[in-house]
């Protein structure tokens, strides 16, 4: 799975994810960006990168893909980016694609001493795709544009 893929992947599942409104390749020069619209107004940017190289021969849960996420709801009026970061992993691991399925996942919120990026995930798939998923910026409710990049809000 590619970053084009993932990016596409989650414009189509994000919808379907109780408390988004909206999903769209980012108005700006980010080849595979993503914005993620809440219904309270809030938005979340993100950026997907990647790297290709060898199969990964680990894998967790079943031995057939990543271990399995619930998609939460984002319909209160203040959502954790978290949250939105879960949903977005959960809708990636879902569409569970035999070729180019996701094999690992970790969740940058989750760790115990998150990366620079606060908010994100690198998803390792079949294929030998190493994906990043990483938070680039949130707006509030009347604002179109992160006014804080890459410091992103922790609620929007």
């Amino acid at each position: 799975m590619t970053p084009a893929d993932l990016q596409q992947l989650l414009i189509e599942r994000a919808l379907g994810i109780p408390g988004i409104a909206g999903a769209g390749k980012r108005d700006d020069d980010s080849p595979y960006g993503l914005t993620v619209a809440l219904e309270g107004g809030g938005q979340v940017w993100w950026t997907v990168t990647g790297a290709s190289g060898p199969a990964p021969t680990i894998t967790t849960g079943d031995g057939d893909g990543a271990e399995s996420v619930e998609a939460p709801d984002l319909t209160d009026p203040s959502v954790p980016v978290a949250l939105v970061e879960q949903a977005l992993v959960a809708a990636a691991i879902a569409a569970d694609d035999p070729v180019g399925g996701i094999v690992r996942v970790d969740r940058y919120s989750t760790l115990p001493d998150p990366p620079a990026v606060r908010y994100g995930a690198t998803l390792e798939c079949r294929d030998g795709w190493k994906l990043f998923l990483s938070c680039y910026g949130t707006t509030r409710p009347g604002h179109t544009r992160p006014e804080q990049p890459y410091q992103p809000l922790s609620h929007i």
